[in-house]
């Protein structure tokens, strides 16, 4: 009876205890770890409920422990979380797909994505942290359709080469046009990832007509972050890395290396240099046997496979009230490259303000500096250190290593091995000889007012500065080529000094004339100015003494000879535009955008100068339609149309003019010591008729959400054509002038792009969200003068390639032709008559020689490489026998990934793909010859098992064609001395497929608990680890298939896909944090 009375009066306390209220306070988040205001706190099943302040705070009274509390807000999922047993709940919501109305930025304004009518792909800031990377544009990769993103190389601070459908000029630059802030950039390389906002990609000419004659080639506007009111927040972001070189082209073992050239010495002759040089170097054929238990020396290992460290820093604060909030984000990068003294510094700093000064007038200011130093000569380029050389160097030095050394020769300290070692001249000398520093500094410098003097008016008036000054210094050590060439083995030195500054005055009224429920009337007015100017100087001097260094030297040029010092002031541009955008909205289901943008420049003569740019762009949401109300799958149905025209003047300052400018090796003037002669001319004949080009844009578009928002699309079709080509035209030497600009011709691109986003699963704990996009995009040429067919040059090895015209340019065709021979395979015995002695063989009749184009020294013989006779004329000629070997061009391109999430866990990946184009491999051609080497390394498709070769197992040389035809039953690839050893020449055995599927990263990160993470003062701290160019599934020989070298050409945009010597890709390791206080 007592045990019953005890338990009943515990049930009686315990029923007491869940019957009292009790107190719950917390606070609410948002996925990017921010304080949510106005969230709903609920009682499930209640009436009771409360909602978060500014901070995210709430206070709420539960009646039982048993109770469920429910946060709701608008935009984010609803999750329902059970009382907790202490008196603290906090909760983090998750972004709702279905209830976000995205907001784009367009042209001077912002619009919703449910109100777009134009072309605009968009990715915010929170996604770009999920792979943390230095550069910006390497982010983009695969992630928007229409927008191609590919890396030159693998260097740090290298060029990211951005393409908005395919760009249209043939010889002007096909950039976009680069915003951020509001401000006029060279590119992204400078801007933190960590501090942007948002990136929105304007493509069709109905969105970037607003830009006038700069947004022919799209607009990438960049939104850094701003700042909020609430408490001082304090955000830390860091990262570190760890990369490597993910893959090696294999070359000749040091046994098959010697092999190779006492192989060359004994077709040159044993009376030859070559075979007396073997002899010297490496000993008799009975000793090669020696060099199969020799390692060697990996070159590529020595120049690029050490592991190297990489870095980030980034401290953001903002804070204030509704009425003053400021912002300051710093990141500090360290970049090291994979290539031996290379890397990137930079440091980066923005500061925002926005206060309201009165009730309708408003302040904006802003500041960004950014500092870059990249040191490094790269591998590409005029370096004397390329990727070659850790291809073709020597692995071994023979018998050179054990020579007597005169004694009189050696340093104290140092022995005989040591001392030889130092005078080799290797790929790691090299590069410690040939230095280069390139410095920028950008201040860019803002100021705005909003005035509101009238409900629905907003007059804004922007007044920005923008600076650069660079510092490019370029030492050349006794080693290097150009010392050798120039400097008689005597240091040189460079300093190039430039300096640049934009001014830019932008007014804008902002009227809303109507709105209500039928109509929405809207009209943006503007006027903007700009000048800009710069100056640069450049300081070079040789012959100075062996042992100064780079340090010293550029602190000293007086001390060198000096060989050129040049000034130029330049001519800068003065800008004038006006500009106007109508926004009307009918029952919120008809939008028409129309837009009008006059631009004046001094680029070009009086009564060119002024370009006019419409556009109009419709939309119609088919699914507030009645007819479609009943149509439940269907959640969003939006149709567009869109017209316009928009400009491109990147080309230089009055280029219209007589200009004059120096040119060396010329006989005017007095000269200097060197006996090298300058005179003042022009070799361009001056066209004061020169105009913009203009690009014409059609887009038709289709926005659809279906399943209750569970898959969502943004499909366009689009043909841009550009007219008015201007082209440096060649004209006869007779007028006095070899070359003048004109505008002449037309290209087209057509194409369709498709963005797919599929949010799984939308769960509080967890959740999966897919994306996919694919875009295809066809250039062609559709007129030029009367010479419908040119042949261009990439320029990759200068005047050594045989026939320097390797691209062909074709009216009615696609821009990327690459022009060449078609590889035969190899001669065999069964096409010669008879072996005549010496190096003689005679053909067969009807079997052409390729001789007169591959030039070797060895002529046509077995196993040379066979060209194939494409107009059957009997013999191989550059004008009857080359043809389209392929196309640097993509079929299509694009990218998916995941999102996931569970509970604390989040995980990323990205997957990007190009198809379809083919890569013009230049290590298939010079790493398969003696291309410019003594005794250099060649690729091991060449080993002795593959190649066609010409001695016996006895080291005799074999000439009879029966002999050889039984020595080469097995043989896969043609000789390497089939060319001349300094004249390449580009087959079809170079082009290679391009295409490729990399997994761009992956990315695994863990939020600790809040309960935990508040008690230390911090309201979010999130770990996470990264693999970055974690796999590439492709058939590509070369290190990279995403590559093209050809920048420098004059020609680039007509000569992609080219693979010469590019600095190797690195896969990286990352490791960081995000923490956040508040």
């Amino acid at each position: 009876m007592r045990k019953l009375k005890t338990l009943l009066f515990l049930m009686s306390v315990a029923q007491l205890g869940l019957a009292q209220e009790k107190k719950i306070v917390g606070t609410v988040y948002g996925p990017d770890t921010q304080p949510l205001s106005g969230v709903t706190v609920s009682i499930k099943g209640k009436s009771k409920q409360a909602s978060t302040n500014k901070d995210g705070r709430y206070t709420i009274l539960v009646e039982s422990l048993r109770d469920t509390l429910v946060f709701s807000s608008v935009g984010f999922i609803r999750t329902e979380k059970p009382v907790p047993p202490g008196d603290q709940l906090i909760v983090t919501l998750q972004e709702d797909a279905k209830g976000l109305d995205e907001v784009v930025v367009i042209g001077y304004g912002t619009v919703s994505r449910k109100d777009l009518a134009g072309a605009v792909s968009s990715i915010k800031g929170k996604e770009l942290e999920k792979a943390p990377v230095v550069n910006v544009a390497e982010a983009l990769t695969g992630r928007l359709p229409g927008v191609q993103v590919t890396t030159v190389d693998g260097a740090p601070g290298a060029e990211i080469v951005i393409r908005v459908r395919g760009g249209g000029s043939i010889t002007q630059d096909n950039a976009p046009l680069y915003i951020v802030d509001g401000f006029i950039v060279n590119n992204l390389n400078d801007i933190s990832a960590s501090d942007i906002e948002s990136i929105d990609v304007l493509k069709d000419a109905s969105s970037t007509a607003i830009y006038g004659s700069k947004g022919a080639n799209g607009v990438v506007i960049v939104t850094t972050k701003s700042p909020k009111a609430g408490k001082t927040s304090i955000s830390y972001n860091n990262f570190f890395q760890s990369k490597y070189m993910p893959k090696e082209l294999g070359v000749l073992s040091p046994y098959e290396f010697a092999l190779l050239h006492y192989e060359y010495g004994m077709i040159r002759g044993t009376n030859s240099n070559e075979y007396s040089n073997f002899k010297k170097f490496f000993g008799e054929y009975d000793d090669l046997e020696l060099y199969k238990y020799q390692a060697g020396t990996n070159w590529q290992d020595e120049l690029f496979g050490g592991a190297v460290r990489s870095s980030q820093h980034n401290l953001s604060i903002s804070g204030g009230t509704e009425k003053t909030k400021w912002g300051f984000n710093n990141t500090y990068n360290k970049d090291e490259g994979l290539m031996l003294n290379s890397g990137q510094k930079r440091y980066y700093f923005n500061f925002k303000l926005n206060h309201e000064l009165y009730k309708n007038l408003k302040l904006d200011l802003s500041a960004r500096y950014t500092h870059n130093v990249i040191d490094g000569a790269g591998t590409s380029g005029t370096s004397s250190v390329r990727i070659s050389d850790g291809i073709q160097t020597r692995p071994i030095n023979g018998l050179v290593d054990h020579m007597v050394i005169d004694p009189t020769t050696i340093v104290d300290g140092e022995d005989d091995y040591d001392n030889f070692l130092r005078s080799l001249i290797n790929p790691i000398e090299l590069a410690k000889q040939d230095y280069r520093q390139r410095k920028t500094r950008d201040l860019s410098l803002g100021a705005a007012i909003t005035y509101n003097p009238v409900r629905n008016l907003a007059l804004r008036s922007e007044a920005a500065i923008s600076l650069r000054d660079g510092n490019n210094k370029r030492y050349w050590g006794p080693l290097t080529g150009e010392s050798r060439n120039v400097g008689l083995n005597l240091p040189l030195g460079q300093i190039d000094l430039s300096s640049a500054s934009v001014y830019r005055f932008v007014n804008t009224a902002n009227y809303t004339a109507l709105k209500n429920e039928k109509h929405n009337l809207n009209f943006l007015l503007g006027h903007e100015l700009s000048f800009t100017n710069g100056n640069s100087s450049l300081n070079r001097a040789k012959y100075f003494d062996e042992n100064i260094t780079p340090d010293v030297l550029f602190a000293n040029m007086a001390l060198g000879t000096p060989e050129r010092m040049e000034t130029y002031e330049a001519r800068g541009e003065d800008f004038v535009s006006f500009f106007g955008r109508v926004n009307y909205a009918y029952l919120d289901k008809y939008i028409l955008y129309a837009t009008l943008r006059a631009d004046g420049s001094s680029k070009f003569a009086p009564g060119k100068r002024w370009g006019y740019f419409p556009s109009a762009s419709f939309a119609w949401k088919i699914k507030e339609e009645g007819f479609m109300k009943e149509v439940d799958f269907v959640n969003d149905l939006k149709l567009r149309l869109s017209y316009g025209q928009a400009g491109n003047n990147r080309i230089a300052n009055d280029a219209w003019r007589l200009l004059y400018g120096p040119s060396q090796n010329r006989p005017y003037g007095a000269g200097d010591i060197n006996q090298t002669y300058y005179n003042i001319l022009n070799s361009s004949l001056p066209n004061p008729n020169l105009r913009w080009e203009t690009t014409v844009s059609r887009n038709l578009g289709l926005d659809f959400s279906l399943f209750n928002n569970k898959l969502s699309a943004i499909i366009d079709i689009y043909k841009n054509t550009t007219k008015d080509l201007i082209i440096d035209n060649e004209i006869p030497a007779y007028n006095g002038f070899t070359k003048q600009l004109i505008n002449l011709g037309q290209t087209s691109n057509k194409g369709i792009e498709i963005g797919l986003t599929a949010p799984l699963i939308e769960k509080p704990d967890y959740g999966l969200t897919l994306s996919f996009n694919i875009g295809r995009n066809i250039p062609t040429i559709d007129k030029l003068d009367g010479n419908n067919r040119r042949i261009l040059q990439s320029n990759w090895a200068g005047t050594d390639l045989k026939t320097q015209d390797d691209y062909l340019f074709n009216v009615g065709e696609t821009i990327g032709q690459i022009y060449g021979y078609v590889a035969d395979g190899f001669y065999t015995s069964n096409d010669f008559d008879s072996y005549n002695g010496g190096s003689s063989y005679t053909l067969k009749d009807g079997i052409a020689s390729s001789q007169g184009i591959l030039g070797g020294t060895l002529g046509i013989r077995p196993g040379t490489m066979k060209l194939k006779d494409l107009n059957g004329d009997g013999q191989i000629t550059a004008e009857g026998d080359r043809m389209v070997i392929g196309n640097a061009l993509a079929k299509h391109s694009g990218g998916f990934g995941f999102n996931g999430r569970y509970k604390n866990f989040d995980l990323s990946t990205f997957f990007n793909w190009v198809y379809g184009n083919d890569i013009y491999n230049t290590g298939r051609i010079q790493y398969n010859m003696l291309y410019r080497t003594t005794f250099g390394n060649i690729s091991d498709r060449m080993n002795s098992q593959d190649r066609y070769k010409y001695i016996n197992e006895a080291g005799e040389l074999v000439t009879g064609l029966d002999e050889l035809a039984a020595l080469n039953k097995d043989a896969k690839v043609w000789s390497p001395f089939s060319m001349g050893t300094a004249s390449p020449v580009l087959t079809s055995d170079a082009i290679e497929d391009g295409s490729f599927l990399r997994l761009s990263y992956v990315t695994l990160g863990y939020t600790l608990p809040k309960q935990l993470t508040s008690r230390m003062g911090i309201s979010s701290l999130r770990l996470f680890a990264t693999v970055y160019n974690a796999f590439v599934w492709s058939s590509y020989s070369g290190y990279d298939p995403e590559v093209s070298t050809t920048r420098s050409s004059a020609y680039a945009a007509l000569t992609p896909g080219v693979d010469y010597s590019a600095y190797p890709k690195s896969r990286t390791f990352t490791f960081g944090l995000n923490v956040n206080f508040k």
